[in-house]
This record gives structure tokens, sequence and C-alpha cells, in this order.
């Protein structure tokens, strides 16, 4: 087999049954796996796959993370081919086994790699500039939902333990407040301050779970838009992909995720938080979105009641990460100059406080559209 790239990846594409002249290129700018787009006659015959290392570090548990994938892609798979009207290969991840009918190789140092089938003619956004885009991406999200609304699978695994546990989070800040590691407790009193004045916030969606009155579904817990593959001609969204942290939870994470990524109207690092706001086009094209992607599937109550706080939870959640992360020394997020997370945390809080002024509009914005049978 001749390979144009030598290393780790062109020796798996090999151990996967690629023969002949094989094309193997780094793809995508995942700051957590390793992805190649690998092209050539492979195990499924010649065409575009996507090889992918799964971190061990990030994800120690591989063999959950491929199981649960194998789980819900084969669920999805067979929940969209039922519609004639859709070609379920650009709307649902296919995983390729490994030769022995593993989900995965096991390289000797113990990462996982995995092949799934590349989707031709897509691309994905960084960011959400536009209110089609909003739309696009949060009706991937909400038909993800439908789809395994009637999952009945095995029990998926939980991969990474207390991901959207806000108030762990908000407890985490402290001991890191108290630890004061790098020195910096002193430059960020006022941001502190915010935060404890706003602690009675992490409890808003775990309290829902436990009183019953928020059902407990399987969710993303990474929802933004770079995880929605758009087609490069329509601008349809398609695929959800970055499947790794698909587990139990609440489909209210999810939401709230997008509303986080997708409505601040800059960048997450900008340098001004007083520039912030929440943009009304985006916010209203990612509800109804998100509603036409659910199609009949109906939610809770306390769903759609909580639907724009989620936002607010989750955005509360990010900027405590980001905050303790600067504190503890910029030991998890990646940075590329000084005071990055800082700036992180600030955009994040100050996110908080547009949603917070906004809420009453933005609620009668998603009364609207349910009130009204949209989509």
């Amino acid at each position: 087999m001749a390979l144009t790239l030598a290393g780790a990846a062109g020796e798996v594409a090999g151990r996967f049954g690629f023969t002949g002249t094989v094309q193997v290129a780094r793809f995508g700018s995942g700051l957590i796996n390793e992805s190649y787009r690998v092209v050539g006659a492979g195990p499924d015959g010649m065409g575009s796959y996507l090889l992918q290392r799964l971190n061990p570090q990030v994800f120690p548990d591989g063999d959950a993370v491929m199981a649960n994938i194998r789980a819900v892609t084969a669920h999805l798979g067979r929940a969209v081919a039922r519609d004639s009207q859709v070609d379920h290969r650009r709307v649902v991840l296919e995983l390729i086994p490994f030769a022995n009918g593993a989900l995965a190789f096991v390289a000797p140092d113990g990462a996982r790699w995995r092949l799934f089938r590349f989707i031709e003619g897509t691309v994905t956004l960084d960011r959400v500039t536009e209110p089609p885009e909003a739309f696009e991406v949060a009706r991937a999200f909400g038909r993800f939902h439908a789809l395994l609304a009637d999952y009945d699978g095995p029990l998926l695994a939980t991969t990474i333990h207390g991901f959207h546990d806000t108030p762990a989070r908000l407890a985490a800040l402290e001991l890191s407040i108290e630890r004061d590691a790098a020195g910096r407790v002193g430059s960020v009193r006022d941001e502190i301050e915010f935060v404890r004045a706003r602690a009675p916030m992490v409890e808003w969606l775990e309290r829902a779970a436990r009183e019953g009155r928020v059902p407990r579904r399987i969710a993303h817990h990474d929802a933004k838009a770079s995880n929605v593959l758009i087609d490069a001609v329509t601008g349809e969204g398609l695929a959800v992909v970055d499947l790794d942290t698909v587990m139990p939870g609440l489909l209210l994470y999810d939401v709230g995720d997008l509303i986080r990524s997708v409505t601040c109207s800059t960048a997450e690092d900008a340098t001004d938080p007083a520039a912030v706001t929440v943009r009304r086009d985006l916010f209203t094209a990612l509800a109804e979105g998100f509603f036409a992607g659910l199609g009949p599937v109906r939610l809770a109550p306390a769903e759609y009641e909580l639907f724009v706080a989620s936002g607010l939870v989750i955005t509360f959640e990010q900027g405590i990460r980001f905050l303790t992360d600067f504190l503890d020394g910029d030991l998890y997020y990646r940075t590329v100059r000084l005071g990055q997370n800082l700036d992180r945390a600030r955009v994040q809080l100050a996110l908080v406080r547009a949603l917070e002024e906004g809420r009453g509009e933005l609620e009668a914005i998603v009364r609207g559209i349910v009130g009204q049978g949209r989509p």
C-alpha cells in the first residue's frame, strides 16, 4: 500500500484493510481527538473515510465510548431509513468496524482508532453569523433528539462523569479561589462577586430533574455549530457529529449549549465584554429550527418553560469553567495569549447578564413559536 503520509495514521489505515494507493491527510481543527481523511480502497470499497484517534486521557474508557456510538448510530440509521425521502448516509455517521469485527483498533499506546465513512460535500461552522445557519444547526440537533426519543437499545454508559454538573463546577471554582495557585484571585474580584451572587442558578436544571419535571434522556452534551455537518451547496444541516459525549442527560443541556454558542454577538474570546448582546434574530431562528427538527415529538411542560433558563445555566457553567482554569494557571483550555481564558470567562458572564435582561422577551418568542403550532 502506497501512502502520502507516513506515521501512525498511515499504519493504522493499513490495519483497517486499505489497499493500493491511499491518501491520508490531517483533517479538522479539533483539540481533543486526532482526525484524518483517508481516500482510497478501504474496507467498505473505494471512497473517503474519516480516521480518528480517540484521546485516552480525556476518554479513559474507550470501549464505553465506542459501544455508545455503535448503539446510537445504529438506532439513528434504522430510524432515518424509514424515511424514503432522506439519504441516511448523509444524515447519520456510519461506523466501519475493524477487520476482526471490533469497534476500534487498539494501538500499542492504548489509544483507540476508529473509522467512519466520510460524508462528502459538507462543511462545518466555527461560528454562526446568520439566522439560516442558526436554524439549520438547531434543526439538526432537534432532529437528533426526535430520532432518539424512542431509543430502545442498550443502556448507554456515562463517558465523562459530571460533564454538566453545574453545582460541582461552582464547587471547583471555590476551591480554585481558595488555592489561588497562580496568584490571580485579586484580579478577578468582580467576576467572583458576579458568580457568587448567582449561585442558586446552578440548581435550576438539576432540581427540575430531581423533582421529575424534566425527564432524563439521551443528550449530546456538546451541542454547538461545529458539531453539525452542513451541506456545502444547500446549507442544510445534515449529521450531528462528535458523538463521544452522547450519554444519559437532559435535553436542556443541549438547548442551553446551543443558546450559549449560537446567539452571542461576539467571539467567545472577545476582549470587550461590554459588546456582548444576545442576537434576537439568531435566537428566534434557533428556537424555530430546534422545534422544526423535533417535529411531532412533544416535550415535557418544564422543558418548554426552562428553554431560555437552560441557556442561562449552561452559559453560567461555561463561564465558571473558564474562570476556574484562569485561576488554576490555564491548565485545561488551550490558550494562545495571556489572559485569553479570562476574556472567555468575561464573555460568558456578560452573556449571562444579557440573557437575564432579555429573558422575558426570549421566553415570549418561545411561547409564540410553540403556541402557533410551528413547525
